[in-house]
């Protein structure tokens, strides 16, 4: 399956790029990361560097939760503590998208 290059959250485009280092993808270079929206500049950035499918897209679900969480102000969503939950989130739409042949 194609990967995306932008994506539409609720009105809102985003555009998608991705790295072959982690470190590419935070904005200022301060960590190692999977993925990373950046609201002001309407860019997710996704660590692909040939990971499996299904990794790079519960990356990708996992930074448009956010983007739906900032435009929509879900605030159980938003929180730092919830991080790790909304990451469960991404793995289960994951999951279900490709377990069900929706996604390849």
């Amino acid at each position: 399956m194609d990967k995306p290059n932008s994506v539409n959250v609720l009105g809102v485009e985003y555009k998608i790029e991705y790295t072959d280092k982690p470190s590419d993808v935070d904005l200022y270079k301060r960590a190692s990361l999977w993925g990373q929206v950046d609201l002001w500049t309407r860019t997710i950035r996704i660590y692909d560097n040939g990971r499996p499918a299904e990794d790079v897209w519960q990356t990708i679900f996992h930074e448009i939760f956010h983007c739906i969480a900032d435009e929509l102000k879900l605030k159980a969503l938003a929180k730092d503590e919830n991080h790790d939950e909304l990451d469960v989130l991404a793995l289960a739409m994951t999951d279900v998208l490709f377990r069900n042949g929706w996604m390849r």
